[in-house]
């Protein structure tokens, strides 16, 4: 019985791992740019919460998957950005830069 209980335990636990590494220890932030700067943009998810994510040096942008510059984002534009946590900040590692999808009515 002990065995099983321990065996039904690992196997949960590898079930879960796979998701959880699949991020790579990335926070996704998904949504419009609201607000930019050299330093930061500022992004409203589709829940309406805007998150701040601060740019560095090291911070790629893509759009259309081949490599973009900071200067190609705009305000309105959806982004997806691949974060990671430094300190209470979230700094970012990638940007994909995206048309914004018109809705279908």
């Amino acid at each position: 019985m002990m065995k099983r209980n321990v065996a039904l335990a690992l196997a949960l636990c590898l079930a879960l791992a796979g998701p959880l590494l699949a991020h790579g220890g990335y926070t996704h932030v998904m949504g419009t740019v609201t607000a930019m700067d050299a330093t930061h943009v500022e992004v409203k998810t589709r829940a309406g919460k805007v998150m701040s994510v601060k740019l560095s040096d090291g911070t790629k942008f893509i759009k259309s998957g081949k490599a973009a510059a900071a200067s190609d984002m705009q305000v309105g534009e959806r982004v997806v950005i691949d974060a990671k946590h430094r300190g209470a900040d979230l700094e970012a590692a990638e940007v994909r830069l995206g048309a914004m999808e018109k809705s279908a009515k």
